[in-house]
């Protein structure tokens, strides 16, 4: 994590010039397509000029009975010589003298035309060759829904969203041609490269975002993890410590004859012990439920005498007045795994005690298809109810910071109810309370 926010950065640089590469490369592909469409459409008015030239030239008389006008044609050599790719054609000019020979004809036959009959001929007719022209477009696969064509001293205003085609005969300015621009049809002729460059876009886009919150997750997770080592490495030192002194006083200065003395001493250790042993248990638990292949040994628990017995424990355990108070069938059982069973009760049944007032009344209710557990403590906020169930989550307590913990009771008992697959649920509100609800069979 230690260069997160350089590689983070530089992640975000690249990818933002990838979309600007992207976007520059499709401005290319679209102009490139524009003008193949443009060079299309001037050979779609060379045939309109043709067309509409060869009409008044037999008007004018010039052509022969069958209505045809005669032309010589000649095509230019082509020097193909013996080049076989792009670099030997630039290296011996090949691709400059190389001439396709569809469009020498149609350029010889309207130089030829012009050339010979155009004077004679008479003004062009302007409105069959836009007939002319549109037909041929169509023809071409091309509909605009604008076409205007004028000639080159003619004026004509027009909206610069149009385009403008210059069409030369033997590089003398003939005809000014204005259409439609045919975006849609480029458009559509790009639809593939856009689209996967969308969905590209979009997938790098919730792809880096959905890194961005699981490093961010686990950055956060790994947080309290530092927190829940440093906290429990300091927790374990105190009763660690104040047992070591209890017994070694004992053993360097021995008075049997006092037995208070004694007494105090051996409690303190029997209660830094116990205190040891709960933190134990919560290590041991959190390193079993890591465990992907825990497996559960279920067997039939009687659950009034095996209650009885974890209440017992807990009120030797608490510090404070608690009463406990325990509903449930003489009949009643479960299949579950006693240890962690037993685990699941302790640990509600401790959240009820430590999150309380000076003394807690708890209610515990059992039978063959569920079991409850209710306290009249300090209750959780609507907002947190969500969240208590999630691994190092502790619930904002303000005023009782001081109550130990490590926000992985919860996330352990939810995690053992889902290996037996049962159900739990929470209800709570501040200040009146809070009930664990615990269904033996997850689709009742």
């Amino acid at each position: 994590m230690k260069h997160f926010g350089i590689i983070l950065t530089t992640m975000r640089i690249i990818i933002t010039l990838l979309f600007a590469a992207n976007v520059i490369f499709m401005v290319k592909l679209y102009d490139s397509i524009k003008e193949r469409y443009i060079n299309d459409i001037k050979q779609c008015l060379s045939r309109a000029d043709q067309i509409e030239l060869v009409d008044r030239i037999i008007k004018a008389g010039y052509g022969n009975d069958d209505d045809v006008v005669w032309i010589n044609v000649g095509l230019q050599k082509s020097d193909v010589g013996t080049a076989m790719n792009a670099e030997e054609l630039l290296d011996g000019n090949y691709s400059q003298g190389f001439h396709r020979p569809d469009e020498q004809i149609l350029a010889v036959i309207n130089h030829y035309l012009h050339e010979n009959f155009g004077a004679e001929a008479g003004k062009p007719d302007i409105s069959k060759l836009e007939e002319a022209f549109r037909r041929d477009l169509i023809f071409s696969g091309y509909d605009p829904e604008f076409v205007h064509i004028t000639g080159p001293d003619d004026t004509f205003e027009y909206s610069p969203d149009l385009w403008e085609i210059e069409y030369r005969v033997n590089d003398d300015l003939t005809y000014y041609a204005y259409i439609s621009p045919l975006t849609g049809h480029i458009l559509k002729e790009m639809s593939g490269v856009i689209v996967t460059s969308a969905l590209i876009a979009i997938v790098l886009t919730t792809g880096f975002w959905y890194l961005l919150h699981v490093i961010n997750r686990l950055r956060t997770i790994e947080e309290m993890k530092e927190d829940f080592t440093n906290n429990m490495t300091h927790e374990l030192k105190t009763p660690i410590a104040i047992a070591y002194a209890a017994n070694d006083a004992l053993l360097q200065f021995p008075d049997t004859s006092d037995e208070e003395r004694t007494k105090k001493y051996l409690s303190a250790s029997l209660e830094q012990l116990s205190k040891l042993s709960g933190l134990v248990e919560n290590i041991l638990a959190m390193s079993m439920e890591r465990r992907k292949h825990l497996t559960m040994k279920k067997e039939t628990i009687e659950l009034r005498p095996f209650l009885n017995s974890i209440i017992e424990m807990q009120k030797l355990r608490t510090e404070k007045p608690c009463h406990i108070s325990l509903e449930c069938d003489e009949a009643a059982s479960v299949k579950a795994d006693p240890t962690h069973f037993s685990n699941i009760i302790s640990n509600m049944i401790d959240n009820s005690i430590k999150y309380s007032g000076e003394s807690v009344d708890i209610i515990i209710k059992a039978d063959g298809r569920s079991m409850s557990v209710s306290d009249n403590g300090d209750g959780i906020p609507a907002e947190s109810l969500k969240y208590i169930f999630n691994k190092f989550y502790r619930v904002p307590r303000g005023n009782c910071s001081d109550v130990s913990g490590y926000g992985i009771g919860l996330y352990y008992v939810k995690s053992i109810v889902d290996r037996h697959g049962w159900d739990i649920s929470a209800e709570s509100r501040t200040d009146c309370g809070s009930k664990f609800t615990i269904k033996f069979n997850r689709n009742e």
